[in-house]
């Protein structure tokens, strides 16, 4: 479901990347998160339509582009795919990045992926066997708190401000009464409505797996890391005072994004 509700929306992803949460708060805190780049071979895990790939190439990087999309990878490879630096291949982190060799890269970015997988350990395991000996992921996922009350409030809170788009997503959580400490599936339907039918919503929705924290984390120290850093990216800190007064209210709330770099032991 999820890869095609992402083979959807491909075309469109820029009108993602850039907006205002990603530009002014989740990217710089990535940022400070990733170390120096020049001639590292990265990995950007569920690339995507390959913007952050090819930022990352200018920025002195061999990357390689890997996403469970084939509408994305395609989207990429219109746009990026002719710069020397960097390269786009389907692959599934859930199947273990078949597309990468052991100990293949020095680096793995991943943004925001970690929430759409149902079992994270094998993920965690690939990324192991990806990156050569004391090399690091850098990830950023949805916080554990914020997921935790979108499915006990079975709402999601108006992003618009931030996010630049017009969508108001409607949530199908699974579980009538959920408790922080479970891991469950819910989905959201951009359309606004949770379909009767099946179709009153014309894109697939986008299926998301929330857990808490140490089931995040978790996965992680079993695959031989150690936590090198974890940002919990603030609004009130980082995104412009006119944006910021707009959306008070998610200032309020818990952090939308949880970053970490993980180093390999």
């Amino acid at each position: 479901m999820t890869d095609d509700h992402y083979d959807d929306i491909a075309d469109d992803w820029s009108d993602y990347a850039e907006v205002p949460w990603r530009a002014q708060v989740l990217w710089p805190t990535l940022e400070e998160l990733l170390p120096n780049l020049d001639g590292q071979r990265v990995l950007d895990a569920g690339c995507g339509d390959g913007y952050h790939a090819a930022a990352l190439a200018d920025r002195g990087a061999d990357v390689i582009g890997v996403d469970a999309s084939e509408g994305m990878v395609d989207t990429a490879r219109e746009r990026y795919g002719d710069r020397d630096r960097v390269e786009f291949r389907h692959g599934d982190l859930a199947e273990g990045l078949d597309p990468i060799a052991d100990d293949g890269v020095d680096l793995v970015l991943c943004q925001h992926v970690l929430s759409h997988v149902t079992d994270l350990e094998p993920v965690a395991a690939a990324f192991a066997r990806a990156l050569r000996p004391g090399g690091s992921v850098v990830c950023s996922t949805h916080h554990p708190f914020h997921e935790y009350l979108v499915v006990r409030e079975a709402s999601y809170p108006d992003t618009r401000a931030i996010d630049g788009l017009d969508a108001r997503p409607a949530v199908d959580a699974k579980s009538p009464s959920p408790t922080y400490g479970e891991s469950e599936r819910y989905d959201l339907y951009w359309g606004g409505a949770i379909p009767d039918d099946g179709k009153a919503d014309e894109r697939e929705p986008a299926t998301f797996h929330r857990r808490p924290l140490e089931a995040v984390t978790g996965p992680l120290f079993d695959a031989g890391f150690t936590l090198g850093d974890l940002r919990e990216p603030d609004l009130s800190e980082r995104l412009d005072d006119d944006l910021l007064t707009e959306v008070a209210d998610l200032a309020e709330r818990p952090p939308r994004s949880l970053c970490l770099r993980a180093d390999l032991r």
